[in-house]
């Protein structure tokens, strides 16, 4: 970690020397459009609209490209919307604003690669959070295991007056991505009666504990199948701390005894910000009906839609209060136990694709500048 923080800030430096020597032409080129001016005040119309053009607080981007094309897709709406307002100084030659100014830099070659590494350095500046997803703080804990036997994960653990919380002052600061293997290192696991987190001296250790704890709270065959093979595949990788963690039983309602619903397994990918749960649903267990023998078929059915209400409930309240969409494998699909597990790896490993490209933000932003 200390070597890539080392290649961020050769990067940043690299950056603010390229800038510097070419900060002279760059003024008097700007000074061209925009009158007399300074240094100062032409760094302001470029920076102080990150949180206007682009949503930086909450967005997560994949590179500098990547905030740059969003950076520019956000002041083309801009354009947009103060388009009336653009033509009336237009026309009566006000004073103008960086919604205009900048666009008209853009136009000149060197201004816009003068532009465009201003962007780069902040991108470095604020590498954690650039790239970093941003969860909703109904995710800052999450409890998982069955009845007494839980545990927590927490974005950044504290032990403060006799409870557990985040310290929201270096949550900023942690530098692994939420929810993975990582995370666990990096935190450990919240135990509710005690003072101090359980942590795991290797990947290797967390992983017995896993396969010797976590994986043994269900009495299903199939969820431990499942388990086995997410050790297998953790074990396996040369990049295990970035795999999402195989979550089980995720409590709805916390550490609370009555916690209402639990589920099987859950991925929250901190890379997309998807967040799966996946319910290990053979009939036998979910849809059995006691006495079925001694009842009617009207008192069957009124059975069967109580047990798919709860069902309908639980999914309902986990995507309105998480957000967590959730995927049953059902009788048929148990067969095939790998292609189950497939699923969940489609989950894991997926990663964020930008559908905007640079060229593709610099033409939309001319169109709309152009056709004020």
């Amino acid at each position: 970690m200390a070597d890539f923080d080392n290649e961020i800030r050769q990067k940043e430096e690299e950056l603010s020397n390229r800038l510097k020597s070419m900060r002279d032409e760059a003024l008097h080129t700007f000074e061209m459009i925009n009158g007399p001016s300074s240094v100062h005040k032409m760094h302001a119309h470029i920076g102080r609209n990150n949180n206007t053009f682009v949503d930086s607080v909450r967005m997560q981007f994949q590179a500098p490209e990547d905030f740059i094309a969003l950076w520019l897709d956000g002041l083309k709406d801009e354009v947009s919307e103060n388009s009336s307002a653009i033509a009336r100084r237009r026309k009566f030659g006000d004073p103008k604003r960086t919604v205009e100014i900048i666009p008209e830099m853009l136009k000149n070659r060197f201004l816009k690669e003068y532009i465009y590494l201003f962007l780069e350095r902040n991108f470095y500046r604020n590498f954690v959070g650039r790239v970093r997803a941003k969860p909703e703080e109904c995710l800052w804990q999450l409890w998982f295991g069955p009845g007494n036997m839980y545990w927590g994960l927490f974005i950044s653990p504290a032990h403060r007056l006799g409870q557990w919380t985040n310290d929201k002052s270096q949550m900023r600061r942690e530098q692994y991505h939420y929810w993975t293997i990582g995370h666990v290192m990096a935190t450990g696991l919240v135990v509710p009666d005690s003072e101090e987190p359980m942590e795991f001296s290797s990947i290797k250790d967390f992983l017995q504990f896993y396969k010797l704890v976590l994986a043994r709270v269900s009495n299903s065959e199939y969820e431990k199948q499942i388990a086995q093979r997410y050790l297998d595949y953790v074990a396996a990788s040369n990049m295990a701390e970035d795999i999402p963690l195989l979550i089980p039983e995720l409590r709805y309602a916390g550490k609370e005894k009555k916690h209402l619903f639990r589920l099987d397994y859950c991925i929250l990918n901190p890379f997309t910000m998807e967040k799966v749960g996946f319910e290990i649903s053979p009939a036998s267990s979910h849809m059995a009906i006691a006495g079925i023998k001694t009842k009617t078929q009207t008192q069957l059915n009124e059975g069967l839609a109580e047990k798919w209400s709860k069902e309908s409930d639980k999914r309902n309240r986990y995507f309105s209060e998480f957000g967590i969409s959730i995927v049953t494998f059902t009788d048929p699909e148990l067969k095939d136990i790998d292609k189950c597990f497939d699923t969940i790896v489609s989950v894991i490993e997926d990663r964020p694709q930008s559908t905007i490209t640079l060229n593709s933000a610099e033409a939309a932003l001319d169109e709309v500048f152009n056709a004020i």
